[in-house]
């Protein structure tokens, strides 16, 4: 996936190439701040889901210690009274949420325009990149550019959440590649971009 950051390539020898390698649109990247309020949008929905779910199960049951229920099912916390079996049980909650927060990136970047709610309110999306060239400062032409695939945004959003799962929290890793690209938009060939393009 090549990415060139010389303006001076110039817009022509980048539209060149846009019209050798398919559609393009040109973008404005939005700021850090922008991608990590979108972000924790996201995160505190998805926290909400999540309590919910769980204090649901816990009135079922008819459990009534709320907190260490809570502490140990909704905030993940492990202490010396922690048992194998709450342990085991902490796992399997903590998988099936991973899984929540995958299908809920891979519909609403596949079948939502490319924006989950937090990227939707701050005015950002996902589009396919091949290839991004710098126009202008936070300015790149995206080549190309189109809606995500569902293939797409299940490889995005597996790499995205599951890297977390390894204590390595792959979004980060928008601070060293180009166009504050992350590692997981570049495996999957996307970009995130402010809502309305340049043109």
């Amino acid at each position: 996936m090549d990415e060139t950051a010389e303006p001076g390539a110039g817009r022509a020898s980048a539209e060149a190439a846009a019209m050798a390698e398919g559609d393009s649109r040109e973008f404005i990247i939005p700021s850090l701040a922008h991608r990590f309020i979108a972000e924790m949008v996201d995160f505190f929905i998805l926290f909400f889901i999540k309590a919910t779910i769980v204090l649901s199960i816990m009135h079922l049951s008819g459990i009534k210690d709320i907190s260490k229920f809570a502490m140990h099912y909704i905030i993940e916390e492990i202490d010396e009274d922690t048992s194998m079996e709450d342990l085991q049980k902490m796992m399997i909650v903590a998988l099936i949420y991973r899984l929540l927060v995958c299908f809920y990136e891979i519909i609403c970047i596949w079948g939502a325009g490319g924006a989950t709610p937090g990227k939707f309110l701050l005015g950002l999306r996902v589009v396919t990149c091949d290839t991004s060239v710098l126009i202008a400062p936070s300015r790149v032409l995206v080549i190309p550019s189109s809606n995500v695939s569902m293939t797409t945004s299940t490889i995005r959003a597996l790499i995205k959440n599951f890297s977390i799962a390894s204590f390595f929290p792959a979004f980060i890793t928008l601070l060293f590649f180009q166009h504050n690209r992350t590692a997981y938009d570049i495996v999957a060939g996307t970009i995130v971009v402010r809502r309305n393009g340049v043109r």
